[in-house]
């Protein structure tokens, strides 16, 4: 346990994401909007798609996810932290595990499968810390 360890926390749900950040383990989380400029939804187009290409809502959610993992290794480079905890409905959750570059991969620290991109900075701040304290059992 780290206890000045800084924590990305990533809050999505294939379609929306929030990015807070935690200065210090146990610390205030805050919102950083302005981290995810220029990140875009994918909406679900059926027409077009070839069949093997799957479910159109799956392919967005795919590629949603797939341009956030790139934003969070933008977000790395410019600010540094330590650790990383992701929040996400299984599935989105799945994605993005699958779609982070090694290093980020490297600091996830834990996850919490649930839908939570519109929860409060109370439970957010809650999860975080079960996240954390779980992470040290």
């Amino acid at each position: 346990m780290i206890p000045d360890a800084s924590t990305l926390v990533v809050v999505a749900d294939g379609h929306r994401a929030r990015l807070l950040d935690q200065p210090r383990r146990d610390g205030p989380l805050h919102d950083r909007p302005e981290w995810l400029v220029g990140l875009k939804p994918h909406h679900a187009h059926a027409s077009g798609a070839a069949p093997h290409e799957g479910d159109p809502h799956d392919r967005a959610e795919r590629a949603f996810v797939k341009d956030l993992a790139h934003k969070l290794d933008e977000v790395a480079k410019a600010h540094d932290f330590d650790q990383l905890i992701l929040i996400a409905p299984p599935r989105a959750l799945g994605h993005l595990r699958a779609a982070l570059s090694k290093g980020l991969a490297d600091k996830v620290v834990g996850s919490d499968p649930h839908e939570r991109v519109d929860a409060t900075i109370m439970t957010l701040s809650d999860v975080v810390h079960a996240v954390h304290r779980s992470a040290v059992t």
